[in-house]
């Protein structure tokens, strides 16, 4: 009922295969996996975002980190003995963005509770309740849904939009009735954190807003274009903002407008609100941000201080952006071989290297060099990981650490990343030198030191 006012593995699998395959190591460790290990924030969702998250959420993003990303601990777990010519790894460091959700047609909601409309008919869930996936009742795909963090009541519509069904996430069920929507399809709605009020924009312009229950009343015919509607933090102001720049805020209780104002700089084609500020964006990419209570422009430093945006929309799918680097990891069979040859009329070092590109250095510094055609090269076979040529010592990686009999090597490649691997050692010790660092080698001479960098949140490299 609607009153007419006129009238939301690579190497984990080989450790997951260990784990099968030796099950006494397994219950060893198990007790100590109990306890934060080095790196472990690399897996984890970043400690800024600990507090406020919805525990469902950030259990399902650390399970999406840890099966594509590793902790810079694991980069020193050893393999067992006798696997270590089995395989070696190559890691980089990216931004981790995962993605939560694909098809989703929209989404409400932030990292403290969030809700997707997805094109299958279902609503994810990641909030504080229990209740995890809805399903529309007409069996079409979802279109919009409105959804704050903490509120225990759901909307959304089907792809046709001209229908509002309202769900109570507390038993996870649909509440019987619809909101039939008689200008449909719905433009954009939104829910208070209350889940008290809802308000909405059909295909008229028309403003709507009332109980999430029903009925709706017609408060507003919208002069300019609707850019976004969203509830404040509080206990239900519902926010309207148009293309022009106008911003009014309405009072639920009554059903009347509070405040109007008008930010300067548009005609803007996208808003969003963290807050109590708004962000309003023109079609050249510049933004100001709105200070609600203050009725004024604010600085953007004063913005991003409000709540950071970790949740967006890229491409069709939801993605959780963590705003931290992590190591990517990727698994190669097999030992690591080095192709190297000689050439005594260029002064010049050839390698096949793990990456399978050909590089050249230079026998005089030991830097990488440009190609040079000559028919001169002698391969050469190493000693010890070092190669000897034109009366000199070169090496392509260095040592890392030692753990009883194994002993861990490195090799970076500009663009590539770090590779790793393990191989017996003749002697037992327990070395590590540069604990949580790894070596980039700036020249191939052998007398020359690598460059040790550190692993911990932070670098720049």
């Amino acid at each position: 009922m609607i009153l007419r006012f006129s009238q939301v593995k690579p190497l984990i699998l080989f450790f997951a295969l260990i784990l099968v395959s030796i099950p006494v190591s397994s219950r060893a460790q198990s007790g100590d996996s109990k306890a934060e290990r080095v790196g472990q924030k690399y897996i984890d969702i970043p400690t800024e975002l600990n507090k406020g998250t919805a525990g469902s959420l950030k259990k399902y993003v650390s399970k999406l980190l840890g099966e594509k990303y590793v902790s810079a601990g694991k980069l020193y777990a050893a393999p067992f003995e006798g696997l270590e010519d089995k395989f070696y790894i190559s890691v980089t460091r990216e931004k981790a963005i995962p993605i939560i959700a694909g098809g989703v047609s929209s989404y409400a909601g932030n990292e403290e509770g969030l809700a997707a409309a997805l094109y299958d008919g279902s609503i994810r869930l990641w909030s504080n309740y229990l209740c995890k996936e809805v399903k529309l009742p007409s069996g079409k795909g979802a279109k919009l849904v409105a959804y704050a963090p903490e509120s225990p009541v759901l909307a959304a519509t089907d792809s046709d939009g001209d229908n509002l069904f309202i769900y109570d996430l507390k038993t996870c069920t649909r509440i019987p009735g619809d909101i039939p929507i008689e200008h449909g399809p719905v433009k954009m709605m939104a829910i208070s954190r209350t889940g008290d009020w809802l308000g909405l924009i059909d295909s008229f312009n028309t403003l709507l807003c009332g109980p999430s229950s029903g009925p709706l009343k017609e408060v507003s015919m919208l002069e300019g274009t609707p850019l976004f509607i969203g509830y404040t933090p509080g206990q239900g102001i519902l926010v309207v903002v148009e293309a022009s720049g106008k911003i009014v805020l309405w009072g639920m209780k009554n059903l009347s407008s509070i405040n109007s104002d008008e930010a300067p700089g548009g005609p803007f084609t996208s808003v969003r609100m963290s807050g109590y500020v708004v962000c309003l964006r023109r079609d050249d990419g510049k933004e100001i941000y709105w200070d609600l209570r203050k009725r004024s422009l604010v600085k953007k430093s004063d913005a991003i201080k409000e709540s950071p945006a970790w949740v967006y929309e890229k491409d069709g799918a939801l993605v959780y952006s963590t705003g931290v680097d992590r190591w990517k990891v990727a698994e190669h069979f097999g030992m690591p071989m080095f192709i190297v040859s000689y050439s005594a009329k260029e002064k010049l070092i050839r390698v096949r290297d793990l990456d399978s590109k050909t590089r050249y250095y230079s026998t005089l510094d030991g830097k990488e060099f440009s190609e040079i055609k000559t028919s001169d090269w002698k391969l050469v076979s190493p000693k010890n990981g070092i190669y000897k040529a034109s009366k000199k010592s070169f090496r392509f990686f260095d040592s890392v650490c030692q753990k009883g009999i194994q002993r861990l090597y490195c090799r970076y490649i500009d663009g590539k990343g770090f590779y790793l691997w393990w191989r017996q050692a003749v002697d037992v010790a327990d070395l590590n030198p540069h604990p949580m660092e790894l070596p980039i080698r700036e020249c191939i001479l052998a007398d020359q030191p690598a460059v040790w960098t550190p692993l911990i949140q932070g670098e720049i490299w």
